[in-house]
């Protein structure tokens, strides 16, 4: 019997509507369903996201931190210009990747 488990490079996740108290823990048991497969790179399609509060935040950093750790990391992809806002007023810009208009 072959053990070799062959994991996906990048999940892709997308995130619709709002991230906030009300939705938070939707959000954080899709991310971490993804962060269990080990893949490298896990993939936030933000294109669909119209806005996010403080917990959202909060808990994309923890996240974010957790993804690290564990030798992954979190992509944003396509946030809206009002979420890439909040992002850079809160610097979490500089430590989450954020990418527009991805090739692939």
């Amino acid at each position: 019997m072959n053990n070799i488990i062959e994991m996906e490079k990048t999940n892709m996740v997308r995130i619709k509507g709002e991230i906030d108290i009300y939705s938070i823990e939707e959000f954080r048991a899709a991310i971490e369903e993804k962060i269990e497969t080990q893949a490298q790179e896990i993939r936030l399609d933000c294109s669909e996201l119209s806005y996010m509060d403080s917990t959202g935040m909060g808990v994309l950093i923890e996240l974010r931190n957790k993804t690290k750790e564990m030798g992954q990391k979190i992509v944003m992809v396509n946030p809206r210009p009002n979420i890439k806002k909040l992002l850079a007023l809160t610097g979490v810009d500089k430590i989450i990747e954020i990418i527009d208009n991805p090739i692939n």
